[in-house]
């Protein structure tokens, strides 16, 4: 058995160049095979089923003013650098985060002893002694 279902739109074009009134359609088929041994019950043939739409589609063409055409261009480009940005911020952040774990020996503070016996995590102040 072959099911062949026929939408028909009716459709208005204008462009620029040309002006119509058509019709759009799409075919979809269907094939089964009838075998009343197997179970498969039908009347064999072919079928045709024909559906007109009741809604029109009007197709129009529009140009996009210049004006318009260069602020889209610069919210595109707007986005693209504040896109790069964010997405250099994050990654200089974990590279710091990777980095900085490897290199933990180089960032810890130093206990400095002090005369009265206490330790400071300062740095001691640096005094140039060689001139006196």
């Amino acid at each position: 058995m072959f099911q062949y279902f026929i939408t028909i739109v009716p459709t208005k074009l204008h462009t620029y160049k040309i002006s119509a009134e058509t019709h759009q359609f799409s075919v979809t088929e269907r094939e089964r095979v009838i075998n009343h041994a197997a179970g498969s019950h039908g009347v064999s043939g072919i079928f045709m089923k024909y559906d007109i739409s009741s809604l029109m589609v009007t197709v129009t063409e529009e140009h996009m003013p210049f004006w318009q055409f260069l602020v889209r261009l610069c919210g595109i480009i707007g986005g693209i650098f504040s896109t790069t940005g964010i997405l250099h911020g994050f990654g200089r952040f974990v590279a710091e985060v990777i980095f900085c774990r490897f290199r933990l020996g180089s960032y810890r503070s130093t206990s400095v002893p002090l005369p009265d016996g206490h330790t400071s995590n300062h740095l001691p102040r640096t005094t140039d002694n060689s001139t006196h």
